[in-house]
């Protein structure tokens, strides 16, 4: 902390008695007024036409000619005595030129620091270039769900970084009806492969939508006749991962876009249901479904969901049914661990020698640095005619960064002499609570 301080400290004695901007346009480096840099001498760049220092913030502007059609520009540094550029790893280099695809993504920053770790400096290079900006848009057809759609447009020259200067606004895209007069914005961000619009279903259809492109001190760049077109739609439970449900519940579902004039409709089955059960789903937005009717009839247990659109099946999740709070199992697959932030809807078809994993229900939820105990985990049981295989648990962690917690889920080996075929897949808790059979049997192979 002593050094950061000392660094602040001997930053501000230096300012004092410079400029903030300082501009260069003559051929040769841009120069760092005297004492106001520990590190840089001066900062040139390869076919610019105008180069601005801010020693305030360490920022650097470059502007390059009109003709300049690169998306890429050579950077080149004077260092001072005893001073290194520190690399994407983190480590000490003897590099002092850096090349830079600047052409929409964001400005470059660098870090140089004292040969002694004493010090460090940090800078920031933006990337404006004169006139007008020249862009291709690479399809006239654009297919929208509620992810948005992808990336429409190739920049060709003219564009810089994202944003070209300090405190400029990213460049906005504009979508306008010109039929309806409906109109809808976004910002572009750097390296953007998806764009959302707010509202995009009012796009979607046989009128021509115009798409604008919007950046400071430039004309709109326009392209007309444009047709966007609904793309599949898909769905998945939502509402607090909620996964053991009565049937007085309520089952709500997102995704889109939906449409009110299509008929949504939940199949719930297994292998234990000898005919799916149907239940009528509302429209409620584009974004969201809801069944308020689940089926009374249908008895406790494990289910496979699957959301309908007319006759076509759009997503698919699992849910149990129950009027208690029961000891179950809500997913069991193999491959990737973090595959239990969501349920397996595929059917269970496994090779001997093979590892699954299984995730009990109710879930024991804590903090990254919890230490979770194995033998709270169910035994995984294979039943087969009167053959019964019990399984012991693995501990395996899963770390749910964005919510910032973890939780245990159990891992499996299936015995290499497992006899071949289908069997029940239960799971058996330490108060030795047998759960009802998961709504997939698992074949074995």
């Amino acid at each position: 902390m002593k050094k950061y301080i000392l660094l602040f400290l001997l930053t501000c004695a230096g300012l004092a008695s410079c400029k903030k901007d300082s501009d260069e346009q003559a051929p040769g480096p841009v120069q760092l007024p005297n004492g106001s840099n520990l590190f840089l001498k001066s900062l040139d760049v390869t076919g610019r036409e105008k180069v601005t220092f801010d020693s305030t913030k360490n920022y650097f502007v470059v502007t390059f000619p009109e003709s300049y059609t690169s998306g890429s520009a050579e950077v080149k540094l004077a260092l001072n005595e005893n001073v290194v550029l520190i690399d994407s790893l983190g480590k000490p280099s003897t590099a002092s030129i850096l090349n830079y695809n600047f052409r929409g993504r964001d400005p470059l920053t660098f870090t140089l620091r004292e040969k002694e770790d004493k010090y460090a400096g940090y800078f920031t290079v933006f990337f404006n270039i004169a006139g007008s900006p020249k862009i291709e848009l690479i399809k006239n057809e654009i297919t929208v769900n509620t992810n948005g759609f992808a990336f429409p447009f190739r920049y060709i020259s003219g564009v810089g970084s994202f944003p070209s200067r300090p405190d400029e606004a990213m460049p906005v895209l504009k979508a306008i009806n010109r039929k309806t007069g409906f109109e809808t914005e976004t910002s572009l961000y750097s390296k953007q492969e998806n764009v959302q619009l707010q509202e995009t279903e009012k796009l979607v259809g046989e009128d021509q939508v115009a798409l604008e492109l919007h950046f400071k001190d430039q004309p709109a760049v326009v392209f007309e006749g444009v047709k966007f077109t609904r793309g599949e739609p898909f769905v998945s439970i939502a509402r607090e991962n909620k996964f053991v449900y009565t049937t007085k519940d309520s089952l709500f579902a997102s995704g889109g876009y939906f449409i009110p004039s299509a008929k949504y409709s939940v199949r719930f089955s297994s292998d234990y249901l000898a005919t799916p059960v149907n239940a009528a789903v509302k429209y409620k937005s584009p974004n969201e479904l809801v069944a308020d009717k689940l089926p009374a009839n249908i008895p406790e247990g494990s289910y496979l969901l699957s959301f309908l659109e007319g006759d076509k099946v759009i997503g698919k999740s699992a849910l149990y049914f129950s009027a208690t709070n029961i000891k179950t199992i809500e997913s069991v697959w193999k491959g990737d661990l973090t595959l239990a932030l969501s349920r397996n809807a595929e059917r269970l078809s496994f090779k001997k020698g093979e590892s699954v994993y299984m995730k009990p229900s109710p879930v024991e939820f804590g903090s990254a640095s919890t230490k979770f105990d194995k033998n709270k985990l169910p035994t995984l049981r294979l039943k087969s005619g009167s053959t019964i295989v019990d399984l012991k648990p693995e501990l395996a962690v899963v770390n749910w960064a964005i919510a910032g917690v973890s939780y245990p889920v159990g891992k499996y080996l299936l015995p290499k002499d497992l006899v071949s075929g289908q069997y029940e897949v239960m799971g058996v808790f330490p108060d030795k609570t047998v759960s009802k059979p998961y709504w997939s049997k698992m074949q074995v192979n």
